[in-house]
Parts: C-alpha cells; structure tokens; sequence
C-alpha cells in the first residue's frame, strides 16, 4: 500500500494573492486559530509579536475577558495603495493592498465593532499581512 502525505505551509497557501491573504488571516482570527494567523504577518509584525505571545494576548483580551465564543468579519473593499509607511521608524513598502476589516463580537459589554485597517505586502515573494503603527 502507498500513502501520500501533502504539506502546505500557510504562508505558502494564497502567496500570490494579496486579497485572499488578507482574507485568510482573518477566517483564521474569526476561527480562533492565531498561530495560522500570525503565520501570514510580515517579519515588521513578527517583531512586534512572538508567536506565543500574540496568541496568548488573542485568547485572554478577546475570549476571556470580552467573554467572545465567536465573531462576525467583513472585510470591505480592498485598494491599492502606492506606499504605506509600518512606523515613524520602520520601513515603507511600495504597491501595497490596502483592506478596512469590520469584526462585531457578541461579548460580555454588548455589541461590539472594531475596524482595523490591514495591509498586504510582499515579501520575498510572498504576500504578507502588517498593521499601521504611526501613533
């Protein structure tokens, strides 16, 4: 008997389309699953979170303390944008897609919209998923 085993990395999955990428992260957000979604951040984003760590911070602000089982996401029109600028000090990246995500949880303090601006950009050819920090 033959067994085949298929692998696919999740950075790998949608690599050459920033739309679906961007998508992904969130299915995967909206699932619970954090360590799939933080596979599909940019190194800038890596920095900012280990692994562990942005899971762990995900589960106790979102699960724990708002009390969320589940949330809705839309992620609205999806543009192009020239350049964005990660952070007063980071790098800027050229011929980036910009999304406005919706995310509306059901928690312990009611009804709840937040809108996060997400951006895809590349990276050694792949499509990547970063933040705005200019604060």
């Amino acid at each position: 008997m033959m067994m085949i085993f298929l692998f696919i990395s999740v950075g790998e999955r949608y690599s050459n389309n920033p739309e679906q990428v961007i998508e992904d992260f969130y299915d995967f957000e909206k699932e619970g699953d954090f360590g799939s979604s933080w596979e599909l951040f940019h190194s800038e984003m890596k920095k900012k979170f280990s692994k562990s760590t942005y899971i762990q911070t995900k589960n106790h602000v979102f699960m724990e303390h708002m009390d969320v089982d589940s949330f809705e996401v839309e992620v609205e029109e999806i543009s192009d944008q020239k350049e964005f600028k990660f952070s007063k000090d980071g790098p800027t990246f050229k011929n980036v897609k910009k999304g406005d995500v919706l995310m509306t949880y059901d928690s312990q303090f009611g009804k709840l919209t937040i809108n996060q601006t997400c951006y895809a950009v590349e990276e050694e050819g792949e499509w990547k998923i970063i933040w705005d920090y200019n604060f």
